[in-house]
């Protein structure tokens, strides 16, 4: 199977999905959502918000799709364009396909990853979504639970915002006072 992705209108995914799934009923789309810690009047909940905002990537089985499929999609409310060809939409390459593959594998939902800082203060993923692609945390916010991820995808630069939560409590920095005063 190939990986392609769509631009959508942001906040329209849904909607485009119910649509589009009713014609093209021989195509997987994946919508990938994540679970976030978002802070509102003093209190912390874990709330669902996609890890790409107004992108849907969808499973073909061959380099090239139909020109009937292409007509649906191009022709569908909310669509925007193919990425990252517009006029000749193809598969994403081998490394985009994998970041795609490894969001995908922990379902529609992913969760927060668990990890703990060492002596230095570095992070280490232990398990969940940020594993594997340390390489690419480019800042980390320890009061909001939240580490901020560059990636390209389709020769587009995006950061994404992915939740973390602390396996051990924080003894060292200012950040451990917060984190004991959210998880009441």
């Amino acid at each position: 199977m190939r990986y392609f992705a769509i631009k959508i209108a942001t906040r329209r995914e849904e909607d485009w999905l119910e649509r589009i799934q009713q014609q093209t009923k021989d195509i997987r789309f994946h919508k990938i959502m994540k679970k976030m810690f978002i802070r509102r009047k003093g209190r912390t909940k874990l709330e669902e918000a996609p890890v790409f905002p107004g992108y849907i990537f969808f499973e073909y089985r061959d380099d090239e799709l139909p020109t009937d499929i292409i007509h649906e999609i191009r022709h569908s409310r909310y669509f925007i364009r193919f990425l990252p060809n517009n006029e000749s939409p193809r598969p994403l390459n081998t490394r985009d396909s994998e970041i795609i593959r490894h969001f995908i594998h922990f379902g529609s939902l992913i969760p927060p990853s668990l990890i703990k800082f060492d002596e230095d203060q570095r992070i280490k993923v232990i398990q969940g979504p940020l594993q594997g692609i340390e390489g690419f945390i480019i800042k980390v916010n320890r009061r909001k639970h939240r580490a901020k991820v560059r990636l390209t995808i389709a020769e587009s630069v995006m950061i994404l915002d992915l939740a973390f939560e602390v396996m051990e409590a924080e003894t060292v920095g200012a950040g451990a006072e917060d984190w004991h005063h959210e998880k009441k």
